[in-house]
């Protein structure tokens, strides 16, 4: 799977369906069509097999978009998506996609790493601190890693700020080593 084209149709859909207002339901039924196909059997060799003819794929997935209530942008792009031979990307397309609409409604998924677990008051006070210093709303996970000996690792999108004790003793061992 090639992420650069999942992301360059994902940038594609989104641009066309932000023009269109449609983001939300876009993303709602193409996570949807998504969560269907990977767990569904037939469907799933439906996407992948080229044994199945376009026209095969494109009548059962327009179905399925039908059925979804699928707007006509999204089963479009579904048909677009067969005819390049581009539906096994489907899951990272989906995935693009959700995290361009969250950037556009000022949503940033954030994940720490901490040594010890954190308390409800003291997760609560870290996402209103990140989210100040990020100036944005943020959906925080949170994860125990006692390797770190003590602070946190930010992972922010492609963004890492490693304040670990475990990553400054690393850093001062690599110092030490020239």
């Amino acid at each position: 799977m090639n992420t650069n084209t999942a992301r360059r149709y994902a940038k594609a859909l989104f641009d066309l369906a932000k023009q269109a207002k449609q983001e939300t339901p876009i993303r709602e039924r193409l996570e949807q069509m998504d969560r269907l196909i990977q767990t569904h059997a037939e469907l799933l060799d439906l996407c992948r097999n080229p044994l199945y003819s376009l026209d095969e794929k494109k009548r059962i997935l327009s179905s399925l978009g039908e059925q979804l209530g699928s707007p006509p942008l999204l089963r479009r792009f579904t048909d677009l998506l067969i005819q390049k031979n581009r539906l096994r990307e489907l899951p990272e397309i989906a995935k693009v996609f959700g995290r361009l609409v969250d950037e556009a409604q000022g949503l940033e998924h954030v994940r720490v790493r901490v040594a010890r677990v954190l308390s409800k008051e003291q997760e609560a006070d870290l996402k209103r601190q990140l989210g100040t210093i990020m100036r944005r709303e943020l959906d925080l996970i949170v994860e125990t890693d006692a390797s770190l000996v003590g602070g946190m690792v930010v992972y922010a999108g492609s963004r890492v700020y490693d304040g670990s004790v475990k990553g400054q003793l690393q850093g001062l061992r690599r110092e030490l080593e020239k």
